[in-house]
């Protein structure tokens, strides 16, 4: 058995307080993670090296191609090159000022994080549903109709964790109002009617977006397991409550439930298309649909039969005038795909 000096502070004075052994397992566990420790530093050094070795080799190659040039040809380069540079940082702003425009958008949509919503799933779920965080985000950034997305307040231990997943979150164009919902909808009467809470399990089925409302999304990932919480914490809250119409317009396997993100993509969908149909079958797992609603197949059959019936006539005419038809012809038809769930 090793032993092993401990020592602690006292009154700001350093002295010895006793002896603890350490056992012979506990000595494997702290070599074996310092061993790790010391493994992970090499790695990150090698791959730093190796890097760096890149980019030396990279800038060597594009000077000597450069070098090899004529005198016109590197100055051709080199005005292509600043155009190709200028046109990325375009880019870079134009994408930045869509991103910053989120926050102005007349449609509100709330994550709800409430500590009382995660720490009732199990913490071996907080991953996931923080993976789905970010891709309800980075959806809302590529949007032509983006929401003004905001989160709830998070406990101090999903926060710190969520920085561990998603690195830069900070940086997000998102509201992080530190306030939880419950403390929201307490503010005025006038908040708590602008909230509706999405949740499958309401008896009521939305039917529009409209502007000034703030759609609420339980950030939950329950497996099942605790079903209809998110509707009791609505009426507790005496906010309004709905479901999306997706019986409508699929027949699903099980319950309708989607994930956080795809609840978020389907609010998306519906402000860019208009149509919930098409939102609807454009964000739902294929493996969750067992088939279109009758009436949404129908329409979807219809779109296909007239789209055929003012191609044939196109077609036609084009006989008549003795010419044949081109690629491009081919190119406007729809396909046979239309109105199908993805």
């Amino acid at each position: 058995m090793r032993v092993m000096a401990t020592r602690a502070l006292d009154d700001g004075d350093d002295r010895d307080v006793g002896l603890r052994a350490e056992s012979k397992n506990a000595m494997k566990k702290r070599l074996k993670r310092q061993r790790r420790r010391d493994a992970a530093l090499m790695k990150r050094a090698e791959a730093k090296r190796r890097k760096a070795d890149v980019a030396a080799s990279t800038k060597a190659a594009f000077h000597d191609a450069v070098n090899a040039m004529s005198s016109e040809a590197r100055d051709a380069f080199f005005v292509e090159r600043g155009a190709r540079i200028e046109a990325r940082r375009r880019e870079t702003a134009a994408r930045k000022e869509r991103r910053r425009a989120q926050l102005s958008s007349a449609y509100g949509l709330v994550i709800d994080c409430d500590e009382d919503l995660t720490t009732t799933m199990e913490r071996e779920r907080w991953g996931s549903l923080m993976k789905q965080l970010r891709a309800a985000y980075e959806r809302n950034c590529k949007t032509t109709a983006p929401f003004k997305m905001s989160f709830t307040r998070m406990s101090e231990a999903f926060e710190e964790q969520m920085g561990r997943m998603n690195a830069g979150w900070e940086n997000w164009h998102v509201v992080r109002s530190g306030k939880t919902l419950r403390e929201t909808a307490a503010e005025s009467e006038t908040t708590a009617k602008s909230l509706v809470y999405l949740t499958a399990d309401s008896e009521r089925e939305l039917r529009e977006i409209e502007a000034g409302k703030t759609y609420v999304i339980g950030g939950f990932i329950d497996r099942n397991r605790h079903k209809g919480l998110t509707l009791r914490k609505a009426r507790e809250l005496g906010v309004e409550h709905a479901r999306l119409p997706i019986g409508e317009f699929l027949e699903t396997r099980g319950a309708p439930v989607l994930t956080v993100n795809q609840t978020a993509d389907v609010l998306t969908s519906f402000l860019e298309r208009g149509d919930w149909g098409e939102a609807i079958e454009a964000v739902v797992p294929a493996r969750k649909v067992v088939k279109i609603a009758t009436n949404r197949s129908n329409e979807a059959d219809a779109k296909i039969k007239d789209a055929e019936r003012a191609r044939d006539e196109d077609e036609d005419e084009d006989e008549d005038e003795d010419a044949s038809p081109t690629a491009d012809d081919d190119d406007d038809a729809p396909t046979s795909t239309d109105g199908a769930p993805r």
